[in-house]
């Protein structure tokens, strides 16, 4: 009897779940694309994270339109698409869309020199989110191609998902970027005003007047630190160090022999304009998000990388002043405080990494101050 019990339990978990409840794959499978862009074929990875129940999505189509934004996550410097998926993973199963698309691109360094770096990931990961959500019968609502009139928006090459028939659920969007991710986040919140409704920034760079030489030793100096750190996670902390390993390595691999291919010696500088650009500081005078509804920024008390005390000049330990969350908005975002976005920051307990090793304080945080917790 005792046999047959477990047996019976064990068959109940290996089934799917009901049609009421969302569900997310242990670990989805990452897609890859090629995409033409200002005269080079960059190579780009995604995830699609649709926990949304077969009811849901069925009720989603009968309404024309998702239930909120879709959550296009930026990661941090060199991540790949399933990194801190801990972390995207609860983001979708507790937003209100119930959808979180992670996109990466290899370092734009074409023709053109005004789009190489993040401001070519402006144009090339947009279109990988449309691709990603059109296999979904999904649109993105004001959506107008970047570079279009310069030099040609990015063209997917060897498009084989065409997308459902009949016309796509328009969806906006929600900006949320981890370290260098929350500076693209921002950019992309930016240059896409009329698709991206709010922006969430976690432990993010961007907040200081740093070179890239003096960032990449604190965030060496950081990642020691957490790994040396008995504190647990460990299957996590080295999940995240290969990632990085694993995105800066090649990057820096297809660099060479895209330099080699064609005859353009300068590719090889493709991992320095990421580096360069990870250290790009944004205050109020850049990237203004004035149309956005609601920006949410987050820090890691413990985090040294990204060090709140350093930039909020406020002890983390301690209930922020407030004089110094005034003085936060009106020197990075006063465009959103003049237009009246609902604004929240927050100092939360972890290092660099607290997104992945407090997924569940992270996501449920984020989602509350955006809004978009599911049933809210």
């Amino acid at each position: 009897m005792k046999i047959s019990f477990l047996a019976v339990l064990a068959l109940m978990a290996s089934m799917p779940a009901t049609a009421g409840e969302r569900s997310l794959a242990h670990r989805p499978d990452t897609q890859a694309l090629k995409l033409g862009f200002n005269g080079e074929v960059l190579r780009a990875w995604y995830l699609l994270l649709d926990a949304r129940s077969p009811a849901e999505r069925e009720g989603d189509r009968k309404a024309g339109r998702l239930k909120g934004p879709v959550i296009v996550f930026f990661q941090g410097h060199a991540q790949r698409p399933s990194d801190a998926y801990p972390f995207t993973s609860k983001l979708a199963l507790g937003c209100r869309s119930g959808i979180v698309v992670v996109p990466v691109c290899d370092t734009p360094y074409g023709e053109d020199e005004r789009w190489r770096g993040d401001r070519g990931k402006e144009a090339v990961l947009m279109e990988v989110v449309r691709h990603a959500l059109k296999v979904r019968g999904i649109g993105v609502t004001g959506y107008s191609p970047l570079g279009a009139g310069e030099i040609g928006a990015p063209v997917i090459e060897d498009d084989q998902s065409p997308g459902r028939g009949g016309d796509p659920i328009p969806a906006a969007l929600a900006a949320v970027g981890w370290s260098h991710g929350g500076i693209l986040a921002r950019r992309f919140a930016h240059t896409h005003p009329g698709s991206v409704v709010s922006l969430g920034q976690v432990c993010s760079a961007g907040f200081e007047r740093r070179g890239p030489l003096a960032l990449t030793g604190r965030f060496l100096l950081e990642s020691l630190r957490i790994s040396t750190r008995g504190t647990g996670h460990t299957r996590d902390k080295l999940r995240s160090a290969w990632g990085f390993t694993r995105g800066f390595v090649g990057d820096f691999a297809r660099s060479i022999s895209d330099a080699a291919v064609h005859v353009h010696p300068a590719k090889l500088c493709r991992a320095g304009r990421d580096i360069g650009d990870c250290s790009l500081y944004c205050d109020g005078g850049s990237f203004g998000v004035a149309h956005v509804k609601r920006v949410t920024v987050i820090f890691g008390a413990d985090d040294s990388c990204m060090s709140p005390e350093r930039i909020l000049t406020a002890d983390p330990a301690r209930d922020l002043p407030d004089e110094a969350v005034t003085r936060f908005w009106e020197r990075y975002y006063p465009d959103a405080l003049r237009a009246g976005a609902d604004l929240s920051l927050e100092v939360l307990p972890g290092t660099h990494l607290a997104p992945v090793t407090h997924s569940g304080l992270y996501a449920d945080a984020l989602l509350g101050h955006l809004g978009e917790k599911s049933g809210s």
